[in-house]
């Protein structure tokens, strides 16, 4: 072994280099005050490595970076645990950083000679930040495009150039492909690059101090081995705690790892809003609300500046004893500002019902939009996003809060699910399934508000028919109106009550029912009996032909005819036919169910 040792330093001299760095000079001996550099260098090393097998599965772009994201997340062996352990580790590598700074201030280790050593260290704080800032979005969910999108946003308030300082930032004058590509440079070329040289230059710089001040040390020891042990064993604890952040929400579930919210959707309708920064940008998110409009320059750009400025200016600050302790007691103030105001938004968030609303739903689409991903058709070429525009349960209660809430109701027995701005016309949840017939078909409830107690229907024929005949019925007969209700239920052709419809044969004789004894085809058309013109046609009621007809031009004699009550044409320049197609697929509860595919 010896002779391949000397060997191999006769012709690299690598065995020099390093029983040079085992018997460097720790002045004042070994300490577990002195593993900080050797925690960052190993914690940037495990960013290094997992970013590359990261960058490996990675394609930026709208339509990809999602998709290439989720694919390691839920498809790639342990690809979970790989993206957990790159982000928590850049979390760590920040924290480590700000112990290592803060220390430094207190013990006045910024002192000559060791200047540049806490200016490399604080510009690597610096850099640090970048690379969440340009981390966060590459993901391309909806909470950090919302977030880059904010961030990016103030650079127009630069005098002068801001709006070419923004456009320099997304490639372009919008969100999109350049956008990611140009992330993925600075994250990994620049701010990767960057922070790698600046490690460089602090060991450099390090070496130096120590190698001046163990001259004048009363007590120095080489770095092997009393320092290297605790240096390893700080190696150690941090990979642990990384892991065990990583492992925090277990490891079989979706949301093990960190959590990969729904695509990124550009559209500014669906803009959203509780998108929130990191922990580390929390404080300054805060502080920015003190400053409204073209002032948040001042909490952006120059108060943080003004900040770095007497960060960098400590060492020259410090040289005298009032100096040191201006550096102590401002390090102080700031920290807590920040632990302060970080605290302060994390309970305003809490107390805010409408963003927890908006966070349930942003888990709820996330959640479905990997249901979608599963399914046999899986992604299309059109990017994730596609799948939950053409999602009845994604798009169907925006479509009914936008165009439907008005008047009507969503509401279950609990009374949650969507209110109407003024309840004006039927109660629309369960639209055609036993329940809701049967509430139709029930005295007591025709003219109430789930029905046409709002509506110009009210004491109409049909409510005066249905008050007058079916009011104190025996029990046969509230039998025979139960098959009726089964038979026209039925006509739906729901999937959630399909089993039912197959099974009884009381539908049948309801059907019967229906035609001879209660008249109905005397006001409406049932298949081949009855004509158009006075009830609406029930034959297929409640079907997605029904509806979609129904909702496309109520004023149809197959419907309300002339008697249409205040509901619009929705096919005229409202409602394209995909939109009318999503939102009655969702009144009917047809949509894609793992295990049952989209049914009929």
């Amino acid at each position: 072994m010896k002779t391949l040792l000397n060997w191999l330093d006769q012709r690299t001299g690598l065995v020099t280099v390093a029983q040079t760095c085992l018997n460097r000079p720790v002045p004042g001996g070994a300490s577990w005050f002195k593993v900080w550099p050797c925690t960052i260098a190993f914690t940037f090393c495990v960013q290094a490595i997992t970013g590359f097998f990261l960058w490996m599965y990675y394609s930026p772009g709208a339509q990809t970076a999602w998709e290439s994201v989720y694919f390691l997340q839920h498809e790639v062996i342990g690809g979970w645990l790989l993206r957990a352990v790159h982000h928590y580790s850049a979390q760590t590598l920040l924290v480590l950083i700000g112990i290592y700074l803060v220390q430094q201030i207190i013990i006045g280790a910024y002192r000559a000679p060791r200047e540049f050593v806490f200016w490399a260290t604080v510009l690597m704080g610096l850099v640090t930040f970048a690379l969440l800032l340009t981390g966060d979005l590459l993901a391309w969910d909806q909470n950090s495009y919302a977030c880059t999108q904010v961030r990016t946003k103030f650079l127009t308030l630069l005098p002068m150039v801001g709006g070419e300082f923004y456009k320099l930032a997304i490639g372009g004058p919008a969100f999109g492909h350049l956008t990611l590509t140009r992330f993925v440079a600075l994250h990994i070329g620049l701010f990767g690059g960057g922070f790698l040289l600046l490690l460089v230059l602090h060991h450099v710089a390090v070496y130096r101090a120590d190698t001046a001040k163990s001259k004048s040390a009363e007590k120095s020891t080489p770095l092997w081995p009393d320092q290297i042990m605790r240096n390893t064993v700080a190696r150690l604890v941090v990979m642990v705690v990384i892991l065990l952040l990583a492992l925090q929400h277990g490891v079989s579930a979706d949301h093990a790892g960190v959590a990969l919210g729904s695509p990124a959707d550009l559209d500014p309708s669906n803009y959203y809003a509780a998108a929130r920064p990191e922990w580390a940008f929390l404080g300054l998110y805060e502080f920015s609300h003190l400053f409204p409009g073209e002032l948040a320059i001042l909490p952006i750009f120059c108060i943080p500046g003004l900040l770095v400025c007497v960060a960098l200016a400590m060492p020259l600050l410090g040289r005298c004893r009032a100096g040191h302790y201006f550096n102590v007691a401002f390090t102080v103030v700031i920290l807590v500002g920040i632990t302060v105001l970080s605290f302060r938004s994390v309970a305003k968030d809490r107390a805010d019902a409408d963003h927890q609303i908006a966070i349930a739903d942003e888990i709820a689409q996330a959640d479905r939009v990997r249901q979608l991903a599963r399914s046999p058709e899986g992604i299309p070429a059109t990017g994730a996003l596609t799948l939950l525009r053409n999602d009845p349960l994604t798009q169907g209660p925006k479509l009914f809060k936008q165009h439907c809430a008005i008047c009507h109701d969503h509401l279950d027995a609990q009374q949650k699910g969507i209110k109407a701005e003024e309840s004006s016309a039927p109660n629309l949840f369960g639209f055609a399934d036993r329940k809701w017939i049967a509430g139709l078909l029930d005295p007591k409830q025709i003219n109430g508000p789930g029905y046409f107690g709002n509506t110009a229907f009210k004491g109409g024929d049909m409510a005066e028919f249905i008050e007058e005949m079916l009011a104190d019925l025996d029990e046969d007969e509230q039998k025979d109106i139960e098959k009726l209700v089964m038979a026209l239920s039925a006509e739906a052709h729901l999937r959630s009550q399909r089993e039912l419809d197959a099974k009884h044969a009381e539908a049948r004789q309801g059907r019967q029912l229906l035609l001879d004894d209660y008249g109905c085809t005397d006001c409406h058309k049932f298949h081949d009996k009855g004509k158009l013109g006075h009830g609406t046609d029930l034959t297929g009621y409640g079907s997605r032909q029904w509806l979609v007809g129904i909702i496309a031009n109520p004023a149809h004699k197959r419907f309300y005819g002339k008697e249409n009550d205040r509901m619009p044409a929705y096919a005229k320049d409202i409602l394209s036919d995909r939109d009318i197609a999503l939102l009655v697929d969702w009144l009917r509860g047809q949509w894609y169910v793992e295990g049952l595919g989209i049914g009929d």
